[in-house]
């Protein structure tokens, strides 16, 4: 089976530039106080932890279908667990915006499973 990792590599960058526009905007027209360099940074980490997930699938699909679904969602808890690691560094560097912070990350990660729930899909069905 066949991923089509350069599919998902733009899918992918054309939805953290997405969420990053909202949040830019929300940040910039509701609560200017909130633009920091942590939305700067956050969406070349998912797109960096996205990348690195996609790789790992094509390794497990190389296996077969039933490796590639426990590979799934192993790459699924591995990247939950980095970016959760990403975000504690985060709240370590930088205190003072916290619940800013913690928003712009529920949007990126809302938007990385939808996305990856519905490439996936559409993948198995093939």
């Amino acid at each position: 089976m066949e991923l089509g990792v350069r599919k998902y590599a733009v899918g992918i960058l054309v939805c953290v530039l997405i969420v990053e526009a909202v949040a830019l905007a929300l940040a910039y027209f509701l609560y200017p106080e909130a633009l920091s360099w942590q939305l700067y940074v956050m969406p070349v980490v998912f797109f960096a932890v996205a990348l690195l997930g996609i790789l790992l699938l094509r390794h497990f699909a190389r296996k077969g279908d039933r490796s590639l679904v426990s590979g799934y969602m192993a790459v699924r808890g591995i990247r939950l667990i980095v970016l959760v690691g990403f975000l504690l560094v985060m709240f370590i560097i930088d205190r003072q915006s916290v619940k800013w912070v913690t928003a712009a990350f529920v949007l990126f990660y809302i938007a990385l499973l939808v996305y990856d729930t519905i490439y996936f899909s559409k993948t198995m069905k093939k």
